[in-house]
């Protein structure tokens, strides 16, 4: 480069020039730098943004506004801060859209995207300030974008290529920003921990809600991404030393319950260690302080310890009956379980509640309780879908999903316990029930995953009614759990 071309320390340079510590010579709409390698380049919006100790939040709404949407900016501003941030109107649209849907108040639009991600949706939802956060990090912006992009597409307001577009531009910005810790270019791990460095902060949230997108799109597959995220939480130090900000509790709560699920899902064991500090029961401190753990999962978090403690043992079954090796131990470690299980859940005596005298939180929350238990039969105690306990406690779970309606809310959490049960269904009234209750769900939430849920569901009872006939049950057995894990679906 000759002296005419060089160019003086960057102010204003482009993100990927400020993370490589390279000099930006702030070409638009690409500078050099990025030109050259064929990076995507992105300019800061210039806005400096102060963070709050709690959501800009109005108490009261003004009388000339009352279906206003009381967490969005002044529209005047809000037009003023969007216009340098979006390449087209039509990720300013996405980003809109939501920001409505996540961020207000307003029930009706509450019910719509934001209903998708926490169990129990109110003023305290952390899932509503993403949205105006994601303003100040490019991927997490990204996301956001992606995430409402596809909610779009399930209602028929956008084409399939514009979804498509969104998710490669939002995964290549995901990959960028991983290489960058991978390949030290940022500051040490110790830095990123003591600092709470938002950017990998950011970062962390945009892998965890990918989910939120794998769920609502037909071929999307969750594996890699729960992989990534449990990366970054050992890089991060997050196993061992949750942040006590909003959005890192929220998000490393939702990856605890996702890698449960998961796991359960897929018949294997969590990625995260056995000393992960979620995996300790402690209500008081995961339950009882925003964000609650319950309310954004419907599963409390001593529940979903014991969901880890099933996980862990049922792969010990298994790896036990492979091998022909004696499981005396591990029985009588089964029965410590179900014991610890219902002190736990002593309140519950799986009698259907009459309508409206308990909260659908409640409810919802009993129904992980059975499907615990019914997990414990099924998979550590290896009993046979046709079994007297395994037919009571799916009725049990049938009974009480029955009672939340499609839309009140929590129901929005309910498709890992329901489809769980949905499998052990044999009775033709039962999966009748099953296929009606799945088609109310999934025309209300419009996810895609539901239906390749509701396919491996019919199928596990091809199998079953054929091995029944034939008197093979331990064949079926395989079978299924070959399906489970061959399975790319995921749905919570």
């Amino acid at each position: 480069m000759t002296s005419e071309e060089r160019f003086s320390r960057s102010r204003n340079g482009c993100l990927q020039c400020r993370k490589k510590h390279y000099k930006c010579d702030e070409k638009r709409p690409l500078c050099s730098f990025c030109s050259n390698r064929g990076l995507d380049c992105q300019y800061p919006s210039g806005l400096k943004w102060v963070r709050q100790t709690r959501p800009i939040l109005s108490r009261h709404r003004p009388r000339n506004n009352r279906h206003g949407d009381s967490g969005e900016l002044p529209r005047s501003s809000a037009s003023l801060l969007l216009a340098d941030l979006f390449r087209s109107d039509e990720e300013k649209l996405a980003w809109e859209y939501s920001a409505s849907k996540m961020l207000t108040l307003n029930e009706l639009d509450v019910r719509l995207v934001s209903s998708n991600i926490p169990a129990l949706d109110g003023p305290d939802n952390p899932y509503r300030q993403l949205s105006f956060t994601a303003l100040s990090s490019p991927v997490l912006l990204e996301t956001i974008v992606c995430i409402a992009t596809e909610h779009m597409l399930n209602f028929g307001l956008v084409d399939v290529s514009t979804a498509a577009r969104h998710q490669t531009r939002m995964l290549r910005t995901i990959g960028q920003n991983l290489q960058l810790i991978e390949s030290g270019d940022t500051c040490g791990t110790t830095a990123i921990v003591t600092a709470n460095n938002p950017d990998h902060e950011a970062l962390f949230a945009a892998v965890i809600l990918q989910g939120v997108i794998v769920a609502q799109s037909a071929d999307g597959v969750l594996e890699p991404h729960v992989r990534c995220a449990a990366f970054l939480m050992e890089v991060l130090n997050l196993f061992r030393q949750v942040p006590h900000n909003v959005l890192g509790r929220t998000t490393v709560q939702r990856f605890a319950m996702v890698d449960v699920m998961l796991a359960i899902s897929r018949q294997r064991r969590p990625f995260s260690p056995r000393d992960f500090v979620l995996h300790m029961p402690d209500a008081e401190t995961w339950d009882n302080t925003e964000p609650s753990f319950h309310k954004m999962t419907g599963c409390p978090q001593p529940l979903m310890c014991f969901l880890v403690r099933i996980s862990h043992l049922a792969c010990d079954v298994d790896e036990r009956s492979e091998r022909c090796a004696p499981i005396n131990d591990l029985l009588s470690q089964a029965h410590t379980l179900e014991n610890d299980l219902r002190a736990w859940g002593s309140c519950y005596s799986g009698q259907v509640p009459e309508e409206g005298i308990r909260a659908p939180l409640d409810i919802l929350t009993e129904c992980f309780y059975w499907t615990a238990h019914l997990l414990l039969a099924r998979r550590v105690f290896q009993d046979h879908t046709r079994s007297p306990r395994v037919q009571h406690l799916t009725r049990t779970c049938f009974e009480l999903m029955d009672q939340l309606s499609t839309g009140v809310g929590p129901d929005s959490s309910l498709p890992q316990p329901f489809y769980l049960a949905a499998r052990e269904a044999i009775t033709l009234e039962d999966r009748a029930w099953v296929r009606q209750k799945h088609e109310s769900m999934t025309n209300y939430y419009r996810e895609q995953q539901r239906n390749l849920a509701m396919q491996l569901t019919q199928r596990i009872w091809e199998i079953e009614d054929e091995q029944l006939k034939s008197g093979n049950i331990l064949d079926s057995e395989k079978l299924i759990k070959r399906l489970d894990r061959e399975s790319c679906l995921f749905i919570f």
